[in-house]
C-alpha cells in the first residue's frame, strides 16, 4: 500500500510500505477514505519528543497518522459491532482490549495503550489501510457527521472539551484559550456553549485571532503588554478558568499569570521534557493545574449528539485539502502557521 511514512525529521514521504494484516481477533481493517495532521505529529516532524520517545534521525520508519476515517474492509472473529462496509471514525489511540481494565471500560488505564501513528507498534492511518485493534471499544459509526466532522471527532474536538473542562468553566465565567490551532478554536466555541460569559483568545496568527473573534471572543496577541491588557479586561483579576491548548513553550509559561485567584489551569499542549511550571504561582494564587492526555472515546457521548443536532458547528476549520500523495507538502505547510492554515485534510483515493 501507499502511506506517509516517518523517515526522520522534517521528512515525511508517501511512499510504499507493507500492507497491514488484522493483529487480533478484536482488530478490523480500514480502507482509510480521509485523514488529518494533528499538532502533536509535529513533535515528530520537528524531531523532538512525545514522552521518552525522541524522534531523531535514527528513528525507526513507521506509518504516521491518528486522525483517520474510513470503511471496514475486514473484521476479526471477536469484532461485535461493526461490519464490512460500515463506515466509520476511529480515536486517535486505544488498548489492547483483552486486559481487565480495558474489558470493564477503561482502556486508558492500559498498560499497552498507546496513539496510532507515533511509532511502529501501532502503525497509522495517513495511508491507504490500517489495521484497528480492539474495534468495538475504538471505532464509531460516522452516520449523521460529515468527514471534517467526523475527522475532528478523531482526536481534535474530543481533546477540546477534555481539557477545556479540566479548567472547570461556570456558566456566567472567564475563559482563557492560549494557541488557537483547532483545538483551541474549538474550545472558543465550547466555552460559549458550556456558558462561559467572558472568553479571551490567544495566539500571534492574525487569522486565528480572527476565527476566535466571529465566535465572540476577545482576542490578543503575545505581547510584553499582554498580560496586563487581559488584567484590564478582566477588571483586574485574570481568568476563572485558562485552557492551553498550544504546547509551545511561550503558551505555556504565560498560563499561570492569567489565572484569578483560586482559578483553574489546564494543559493539553505535548511538552517537551524540559517544560517546566513555576510553583510560586501555583501556590500563592491557590490554583488547581490539571494536564492529561484525551480518552477520545469518553467524550464521544458528550459530543457526538451536539455535532448530530448542530449545537456544535466547529466550522471553518479546513483551510486545505490534500491527496495522500501530497502528504509531504501539507506537513510542510501545516508547519508553517502561515496565516489561513489552520487545519489540513488528506483524501485517500
Amino acid at each position: 500500500m501507499k502511506a506517509l511514512v516517518f523517515n526522520g525529521p522534517r521528512d515525511i514521504r508517501y511512499e510504499s510500505y507493507d500492507d497491514p494484516e488484522l493483529r487480533s481477533a478484536n482488530s478490523a481493517m480500514l480502507k482509510v477514505e480521509s485523514c488529518s495532521i494533528c499538532g502533536s505529529d509535529l513533535h515528530m516532524y520537528h524531531g523532538a519528543h512525545i514522552g521518552n520517545t525522541e524522534y531523531s534521525a535514527d528513528a525507526p520508519k513507521f506509518c504516521c497518522g491518528h486522525e483517520f476515517i474510513g470503511e471496514v474492509v475486514e473484521t476479526g472473529s471477536d469484532v461485535h459491532g461493526f461490519k464490512v462496509g460500515d463506515k466509520v471514525l476511529a480515536a486517535g489511540g486505544t488498548g489492547c482490549g483483552t486486559c481487565p481494565v480495558c474489558l470493564t471500560g477503561n482502556q486508558k488505564q492500559c498498560r499497552a495503550a498507546t496513539a496510532f501513528g507515533i511509532g511502529p507498534s501501532l502503525q497509522g492511518g495517513q495511508a491507504e489501510y490500517v489495521n484497528v485493534p480492539n474495534a468495538d471499544a475504538t471505532l464509531h459509526s460516522t452516520e449523521g457527521l460529515t468527514a471534517e466532522q467526523a475527522l475532528l471527532l478523531t482526536d481534535g474536538m474530543a481533546t477540546a472539551y477534555f481539557g477545556l473542562t479540566r479548567a472547570e468553566p461556570k456558566p456566567g465565567g472567564s475563559v482563557a484559550v492560549v494557541g488557537l490551532g483547532p483545538i483551541g478554536i474549538i474550545a472558543v466555541e465550547l466555552a460559549f456553549i458550556l456558558g462561559a460569559a467572558q472568553v479571551i483568545a490567544i495566539d500571534p496568527v492574525a487569522s486565528r485571532r480572527d476565527m476566535a473573534a466571529r465566535l465572540g471572543a476577545q482576542t490578543f496577541a503575545p505581547s510584553p503588554t499582554m498580560h496586563a491588557e487581559i488584567m484590564e479586561a478582566t477588571g483586574g483579576a485574570g481568568a476563572a478558568s485558562v485552557f492551553e491548548a498550544s504546547g509551545a513553550k511561550g503558551a505555556i509559561n504565560s498560563v499561570l499569570p492569567l489565572v484569578a485567584h483560586g482559578g483553574n489551569a489546564s494543559f493539553i499542549g505535548i511538552p517537551e521534557p524540559d517544560d517546566a511550571l513555576p510553583l510560586p504561582l501555583i501556590m500563592f494564587k491557590n490554583v488547581t493545574v490539571r494536564g492529561g492526555i484525551c480518552d477520545v472515546t469518553g467524550m464521544w457521548p458528550h459530543l457526538i449528539p451536539l455535532v448530530r443536532s448542530g449545537r456544535i458547528k466547529a466550522e471553518g476549520l479546513f483551510s486545505h485539502k490534500f491527496d495522500l500523495s501530497q502528504g509531504s507538502e501539507a506537513y510542510r505547510l501545516f508547519d508553517s502557521r502561515d496565516e489561513g492554515v489552520i487545519k489540513l485534510r488528506i483524501d485517500v483515493d
